[in-house]
């Protein structure tokens, strides 16, 4: 079988997918190591017996939707390129709205900045490959999702990030941080199970409880006690829960609350500002 006849197989194998051609490429070029360039070029090459295993082995599991990130084991985030297993969230382009919301705050002078529930790393390596003066702490309650943040730091070659473990704040330093930024768990177990779309994203990097919003109430309850002196705190949710979670920066003290919207123009992105010295 050449590369034009797999192309078309894994097409009709995934056809109830919305993105079967390009899922295919992506998969010829994981396996093939080829650019999309080389594939165009040597369409009719004959696909080795060995790769042609591989290739049907990751199309039964595509076809069975386990995401493509996990396959090719690697995800792309603010042009840098993201190793991914399945003990971490896949980091999503809306997620990219929060750091651009963070970088519009980070000053000129040397900013610790603290990344909660840390994943892969994305958020925090995204954050420090632009300033490299900031210090940056991620924290997370898995060891093995701070073995890939490791791992990704180091294959990066950023330096300014430190990873840690850690329950939320549990692990972390008081009164160090001018600004906390988290894409926390905010799904209900209603939301996760009526999604299949997320069966193999790790549970608790996506469910907080009942309502999807006891991670971000706890967050904003007590990040006050690890900001310097003054602070902004960063969190993304659900365009849902926007009014909820504007109340419970009120109710905590923030001022200059402010919510981003998402490219879908939904609400995804909440900040505000809070003085501790008050």
């Amino acid at each position: 079988m050449n590369i034009i006849e797999w192309l078309s197989y894994s097409e009709k194998k995934l056809c109830n997918s919305k993105t079967s051609k390009l899922d295919s490429e992506i998969l010829l070029c994981f396996v093939l190591k080829y650019s999309k360039i080389e594939l165009f070029y040597n369409k009719k090459k004959k696909i080795k017996k060995n790769d042609l295993l591989i290739l049907n082995n990751l199309l039964y599991r595509r076809k069975l939707k386990e995401p493509i990130a996990y396959l090719i084991k690697k995800k792309e985030f603010w042009s840098l390129s993201f190793f991914v297993s399945p003990f971490v969230l896949i980091p999503r382009p809306d997620t990219e709205i929060l750091v651009e919301q963070v970088l519009l705050k980070i000053s000129l002078k040397k900013n610790t900045i603290l990344d909660l529930g840390t994943g892969c790393g994305a958020i925090a390596l995204s954050l420090a490959s632009k300033y490299s003066k900031c210090n940056i702490i991620g924290v997370d309650n898995s060891l093995d999702a701070l073995k890939v943040a490791r791992y990704n730091s180091k294959k990066l070659n950023i330096k300014n990030v430190d990873f840690i473990y850690s329950n939320w704040f549990s692990n972390v330093p008081l009164k160090k941080f001018h600004i906390i930024v988290c894409n926390p768990p905010y799904l209900s177990i209603k939301d996760f199970y009526n999604s299949s779309d997320l069966f193999f994203e790790p549970y608790s990097a996506l469910v907080s409880g009942k309502n999807g919003i006891e991670c971000i109430q706890y967050i904003i309850r007590n990040a006050f006690h690890y900001f310097v002196s003054t602070g902004w705190l960063y969190i993304e949710h659900c365009y849902k829960q926007v009014k909820i979670v504007r109340k419970l920066f009120k109710n905590n003290f923030f001022i200059k609350i402010s919510s981003i919207k998402d490219y879908s123009n939904r609400n995804r992105v909440t900040f505000g500002f809070l003085n501790t010295k008050i």
